[in-house]
């Protein structure tokens, strides 16, 4: 969708209330009705708890920040990254006293994330300019993921998570429901074209992804699979679902953030098949 024609389209949605802008925009993407009395498959599901359920507790575990006042609640706070500052304004960043690698991201949505390796040029203007138009951003308002909605904007600084020998670090996102986990999508490749392979917790690969989105690669099972599925489990013991990413460096474990709607609530790339499956762990 072009980038004007979408940007009309969700102001109009967010104009609307959250259950027919939410119908509408389900519609467009899959040709289907969304219905909310009585959803079925994860997509429906995650949807459902969206516009119905989510409140003050999503949107503290949505936020980068606050979230690790949640994290540290679970004492769980030994897994997070070292965080170097907070900012409300882009202009308060003292560049000259950040370590040689850092990460500057917005707490309130996903993109605009600055990484400076060693050795790296800045261009400190630039930074600013970019990071400071996301803080005007209404993340919520583009996705009308509403749990980002009541979020202060805020701008982190946080320690620069690198794996030995890797463009980019392995993601994994660990799919829990109160407590539960019951699968993981491994994403790689992202410095291509990201794929997206999921498996179980005792490591088998699972058919969950259409065939045009997996790596085709077996990948190593995690030495400490076992405790990131702790982790995962611990902090998604409060919610009916939730997503939790995790990073897995050098053999040292990291929380990277929580996810309440996955592809803003409609996921494409797995099989309906893999949808219906992981509704029926919803339990609304």
């Amino acid at each position: 969708m072009d980038k004007l024609i979408r940007n009309f389209y969700y102001n109009i949605l967010w104009l609307l209330p959250k259950d027919t802008a939410t119908k509408i925009r389900y519609r467009i993407a899959t040709h289907h009705k969304l219905d909310l009395k009585d959803p079925k498959d994860f997509n429906q599901k995650v949807l459902y708890l969206l516009v119905k359920k989510y409140g003050e507790r999503e949107t503290k575990c949505a936020d980068k920040y606050l979230m690790r006042d949640y994290i540290k609640e679970k004492g769980l706070n030994s897994f997070l990254p070292k965080l170097y500052g907070v900012y409300d304004d882009a202009k308060k960043i003292n560049f000259s006293e950040l370590p040689e690698e850092y990460v500057l991201k917005p707490n309130n949505g996903c993109g605009n994330v600055i990484i400076h390796k060693k050795g790296d040029s800045i261009d400190k203007e630039e930074v600013i300019k970019k990071l400071n138009k996301a803080l005007k951003q209404n993340f919520a308002k583009k996705t009308l993921e509403y749990q980002y909605k009541d979020i202060k904007p805020l701008i982190i600084c946080e320690e620069y998570l690198k794996e030995d020998g890797m463009i980019n670090p392995i993601d994994y996102k660990f799919y829990g429901f109160r407590g539960h986990v019951e699968c993981i999508l491994l994403c790689t490749e992202r410095e291509n074209r990201v794929k997206w392979d999921y498996y179980d917790t005792n490591w088998n690969k699972l058919d969950y992804s259409k065939e045009i989105y997996r790596s085709n690669k077996e990948h190593k099972r995690p030495q400490n699979l076992d405790k990131m599925i702790e982790v995962a489990s611990k902090l998604s013991e409060d919610f009916p679902f939730v997503r939790v990413d995790l990073y897995n460096i050098n053999g040292k474990i990291y929380i990277g953030e929580m996810t309440f709607t996955p592809c803003a609530g409609i996921i494409k790339d797995i099989t309906q098949e893999a949808l219906d499956y992981l509704g029926k762990l919803i339990k609304i």
